[in-house]
């Protein structure tokens, strides 16, 4: 007796995940929880993204949606008294003006007298062959 092959199952449409995804990752910006939320594996949206240009860009509005909360909040936060996150803002949204910098010239200088006094030679002679060094590094 000759046995039937197994009847042929279509296959079945998964429900679309994007639109879920999309939402829950605007609300998060959380990768993990959104394809969580949407029933799809974590690899999922990155391969889709990676092939398909629209969800791509739908995602990156996601995201840049997710982190205007982040900053509202985040600024809500340093308002109410976050003298570290009001700082950490302030130098991310206004950087000339309030990232930490070094004066570098100064520090160059006291390397200089210090490599001079070591090795015997006048200061200027050290830095006119470190400033010959910037400027072939700067032709390149």
């Amino acid at each position: 007796m000759a046995e039937k092959a197994p009847a042929r199952v279509p296959p079945t449409r998964r429900p679309d995940w994007k639109p879920r995804f999309l939402e829950v990752f605007r609300a998060t910006g959380n990768v993990r929880l959104s394809a969580d939320a949407a029933g799809i594996e974590r690899s999922t949206p990155y391969v889709r993204a990676a092939r398909d240009p629209l969800f791509a860009g739908a995602w990156a509005a996601a995201r840049e949606d997710a982190l205007d909360v982040l900053e509202a909040e985040a600024r809500r936060r340093a308002l109410a008294g976050s003298d570290g996150l009001l700082m950490f803002l302030l130098r991310a949204h206004r950087p000339e003006r309030y990232r930490e910098t070094l004066d570098l010239r100064v520090e160059l200088r006291a390397e200089a007298e210090r490599i001079a006094a070591k090795v015997g030679k006048p200061l200027e002679e050290v830095l006119a062959l470190v400033e010959g060094r910037v400027h072939e590094l700067e032709r390149r």
